[in-house]
């Protein structure tokens, strides 16, 4: 399992534009919501989970339903945090039951 210091330091790696604190609290809510391990491709329904806990931080009572609302554009810096941590070797395992429920 990877912790949250993995995610913050793979992410300071690859120049995330982010204040560590920032990070910190991106990567708690992560790792909350899903475990994170070695890279594996997600699913559409699996990217939208982590997404979610990563939108969550900004916009805390944010649904799924609510991220559907948003417009791609806004969302590229979360899938490119995600991204980010793909090319570090780290991505979400599987989801948490009754976490992040839609």
């Amino acid at each position: 399992m990877v912790g949250i210091d993995d995610v913050v330091r793979a992410w300071s790696l690859t120049g995330t534009p982010a204040t560590q604190d920032r990070l910190n609290s991106y990567a708690r809510a992560l790792v909350a919501a899903r475990p994170l391990g070695a890279y594996r491709p997600l699913d559409d329904d699996q990217e939208d989970l982590a997404i979610l806990a990563l939108y969550r931080v900004d916009r805390p009572h944010a649904t799924m339903a609510d991220l559907h609302q948003v417009p791609p554009l806004a969302l590229s810096s979360y899938h490119q945090m995600l991204h980010d941590l793909a090319s570090e070797g780290f991505g979400p395992l599987k989801r948490v039951p009754g976490v992040l429920a839609p």
